[in-house]
């Protein structure tokens, strides 16, 4: 007996982000029935830096879209690491011919919303649609099988509700509610500035990475307009936040984050500052539930202290194609093999981020005096080190 035609799902997916994009692309080439969801009234243009690293290279290239990311973004030439208490310079890690070396591919920093656009014009010519302008809710009925989608008033049906719905993720909220969000610890403040203000330590086509007590921050050039992307980090006392992302004053980041004068004058022309809560979930035991699968931040909020976030959401959306793909008559095992496979990973991302948490942010002054000493002893003898650590996150091919 042959056997049967495997099935064209509905497919709902709930936000326009990197997840959500990428993973409409990939069901869309299995040949199934793909709408998006997006409660903004259209592909927002806000957003800051990121960086894609060889693992969302490949995932990129799946797509055929690896080469006009590139273009639209920059392969920094170093990693610099320095001491934020007076600039001292710790050590520099070549990147542009060393990843590529290392991974077949250097890694690219651009503006998350050149990324987003790239991806929405792929979604557009392959004619999958998207709805825009109203929110997208669960509908839980205690005698249906499968979880439906309350829209403008109307319940829709749907074979599977793909969920892309970011770190604050509702759906993930009122399904998986055994997934808890841990206490909020960490703020990042982020901004853009022109490298025309700034001196040639942060105008230079390098990622720069400072070490401070309890905080750290980072620059890098992103593509957009000579545009240098700034974050800074810190340890907070745990709180509750109503919004995703406030605007803060320019008065209020210098007294938050108490930077040295020459910074500050380096800064002066900073007008919009953006103070970003970072929001941490539970480690989950599942990331399905009957007909509904968590991609990207909604999946799991981690500290962003490996820059994998637009990564994990590539490889994630990724992922849950290729197991639709594998058991193409069997949904749920198809669910429950991405689950179990993405867990695994999304385990050891957390665990290595939270140790550099540690390490960018040790306080006592005698340990950290050891550890940057360390860190430029290892960075001049042993380079390769650096990166050796890492080859199971940079190395990921699908």
């Amino acid at each position: 007996m042959g056997l049967s035609k495997p099935t064209k799902l509905r497919v709902a997916i709930i936000g326009a982000g990197v997840s959500g994009l990428c993973s409409a692309l990939f069901l869309r080439r299995l040949g199934h029935d793909v709408t998006v969801f997006e409660k903004d009234k259209s592909i927002k243009s806000e957003g800051a830096g990121i960086q894609i690293t060889s693992n969302g290279l490949h995932i990129l290239e799946k797509l055929d879209l690896c080469k006009l990311v590139v273009q639209a973004g920059l392969k920094p030439n170093n990693l610099c690491l320095y001491d934020e208490d007076d600039f001292k310079r710790i050590g520099s890690l070549e990147l542009l011919n060393g990843l590529k070396h290392r991974y077949g591919r250097s890694f690219i920093a651009l503006h998350r919303p050149l990324l987003i656009k790239i991806l929405f014009q792929k979604v557009k010519a392959e004619k999958i649609k998207v709805k825009f302008g109203s929110r997208a809710l669960p509908l839980i009925t205690h005698d249906e099988k499968n979880v439906s989608i309350s829209y403008k008033g109307e319940e829709i049906k749907k074979d599977l509700i793909v969920v892309a719905d970011g770190v604050s993720s509702g759906w993930k909220k009122t399904i998986f509610t055994e997934i808890k969000a841990r206490s909020i610890s960490q703020a990042a403040y982020r901004f853009l500035v022109s490298k025309r203000n700034l001196p040639s330590i942060f105008s230079q086509n390098n990622i720069n990475l400072f070490f401070g007590r309890g905080r750290h921050f980072v620059t890098y050039p992103t593509g957009n307009k000579d545009m240098i992307n700034f974050v800074f980090c810190k340890r907070e006392k745990s709180y509750l936040v109503n919004d995703w992302k406030e605007k803060v004053t320019k008065q209020q980041f210098f007294k938050d984050f108490e930077l040295n004068d020459c910074l500050r004058i380096c800064l002066s022309n900073v007008k919009t500052v953006y103070r970003w809560p970072i929001i941490e979930s539970g480690l989950p035991s599942a990331i399905h539930k009957k007909n509904v699968v968590l991609v990207g931040d909604a999946a799991h909020g981690m500290l962003p202290y490996l820059a994998q976030g637009a990564n994990k959401a590539l490889e994630d959306s990724w992922e849950l194609a290729k197991c639709i793909k594998t058991y193409p008559l069997d949904l749920n095992k198809s669910l429950k093999k991405y689950s179990e496979e993405r867990i695994k990973r999304i385990k050891k991302l957390d665990k290595v981020s939270r140790l550099n948490e540690k390490v960018y942010h040790l306080e006592q002054k005698v340990i950290r005096a050891v550890f940057l000493f360390f860190l430029s002893c290892m960075i001049s003898l042993v380079p390769k080190a650096f990166f050796k650590r890492l080859d199971w996150i940079y190395s990921y091919k699908g």
